[in-house]
């Protein structure tokens, strides 16, 4: 194989030929590293050799007192072994560095591989090996591979919670997000589902049976307009509504409606008391009212639909549930 000539690719500071003499010189001390990686992980082997009978416990415990003794770090020792094992003394490829043979060894045809650099390079880098055999490189050029880093780094909730926080701060991210209609729709799914789930811890917990109350849904049965009596903390008796239905058995659906319309109305009572009323201008009272006569009519929709069964919706509802806030 005829090498390229080495060109500086610093000029100003290099010339050709002083590039040239670093290259050689850092090639020759790689190449002396590659070489002491080499024969350390065959010395290992030749102190226990490796088959299937001496894999395990006993091989890591000679290693692992070997490596202390010798003051190298018995992970490291593992690693020239491994390596020198998938690499036979007369496969390994002189002139190529121990970490390209270290990212090619679990490769099936490595051999072959090793010999073939890639399209336009005369030698193998750390970084083309690791792509070659589906491994993250260690600085990550393409787009792919930087995503593919970031998947690797947020694969814990966790952390990937932290880092999408951090992210959607900067106002440029999070306008790019957002302005994806995909994005917009699993954000504001996700923050649904957490309402409603904590719209429905509410309402369990609000409707727990008490220490007098039955197996089945509890206490003594009142219609539903009664209400059942309970003893005040002064020993009085004062009335208590029973709950409208057990949510313990009641459909998904149902819990859904009855989650929806307990979250709006819990956030109505947290929000209103402390609204800046004076601050609105006049349009931004006016959408709010005409957001609430839509609410309204989705309600006397919904009102009829369970009183009736009828779910149709006539061209009056359609027009209202689907128009904008009003112009001034």
């Amino acid at each position: 194989m005829v090498r390229a000539k080495i060109v500086s690719p610093f000029p100003k500071q290099f010339s050709d030929r002083q590039w040239a003499r670093y290259v050689k010189q850092g090639r020759e001390l790689v190449e002396e590293e590659s070489s002491l990686q080499f024969r350390l992980g065959d010395l290992s082997l030749k102190m226990v050799e490796h088959s299937p009978s001496t894999v395990g416990r006993g091989v890591f415990l000679v290693l692992d007192r070997y490596a202390d003794t010798i003051g190298i770090n018995v992970h490291t020792l593992v690693r020239y072994r491994h390596v020198a094992h998938a690499w036979p003394p007369d496969r390994r490829v002189p002139g190529t560095s121990w970490s390209v043979h270290q990212a090619l060894a679990a490769l099936p045809d490595r051999f072959e591989i090793i010999l073939n650099p890639p399209e336009g390079k005369d030698r193998w880098t750390e970084d083309a090996a690791l792509s070659r055999a589906g491994r993250l490189p260690n600085r990550p050029l393409t787009k792919d591979e930087k995503l593919d880093r970031v998947r690797t780094l947020m694969r814990e909730d966790e952390s990937a919670s932290e880092a999408v926080e951090s992210l959607i701060q900067r106002p440029d991210v999070a306008h790019r997000v957002m302005s994806n209609p995909s994005n917009q729709r699993i954000l504001y799914r996700a923050h649904h589902e957490q309402r409603q789930e904590a719209a429905a811890a509410r309402f369990a917990a609000a409707h727990e049976p008490g220490p007098g109350d039955t197996e089945d849904g509890g206490g003594p049965k009142y219609e539903e307009e009664d209400e059942a009596p309970e003893a005040s903390p002064r020993g009085e008796q004062v009335r208590r509504r029973e709950p409208a239905v057990d949510y313990q058995r009641a459909s998904s659906e149902v819990l859904e409606l009855i989650g929806s319309g307990t979250t709006f109305l819990v956030d109505l009572q947290r929000m209103i008391p402390g609204l800046h009323v004076s601050e609105f201008t006049e349009r931004e009272v006016r959408a709010v009212l005409d957001n609430h006569r839509r609410i309204r009519a989705a309600l006397d929709w919904c009102d009829s639909a369970l009183s009736t069964g009828d779910k149709s919706m006539d061209d009056e509802l359609a027009r209202i549930l689907s128009e904008g806030d009003e112009e001034p």
